[in-house]
């Protein structure tokens, strides 16, 4: 399960941001998850809860956000929101060329006390 890993991860950037602020707490981190990204945003919060036990997320609020993917079509020059990596172009039914949304998970905002 990597998103155990991920959590991990984003409890380190978030504990260090947390230091540089001069702060001991956390109130709230938004996290960003792209519908595209291969994160399941179910046990992403989960790995997140457990894992911030006696850190400085232990109380905070989490708020994971989900980012529609999208896709762009070179033949029809179509941009398309995707629901999955093979989905479709809805005008030519072509796989899409690129993707241009959705892909990335990133942390978007901490609030400290």
């Amino acid at each position: 399960m990597h998103e155990l890993s991920l959590a991990l991860n984003i409890i380190d950037i978030v504990g260090e941001e947390c230091r540089k602020a001069g702060s001991q707490r956390v109130e709230e981190v938004v996290i960003l998850v792209g519908t595209l990204s291969g994160v399941d945003t179910d046990a992403l919060s989960t790995s997140l809860h457990v894992a911030s036990r006696d850190t400085v997320l232990q109380n905070a609020r989490i708020q994971l956000n989900r980012q529609q993917g999208k896709g762009y079509c070179d033949g029809c020059k179509h941009e398309f929101f995707m629901e999955d990596i093979l989905s479709l172009c809805p005008l030519c039914f072509q796989p899409a060329t690129s993707l241009t949304e959705g892909e990335d998970m990133r942390i978007e905002s901490i609030v400290v006390d």
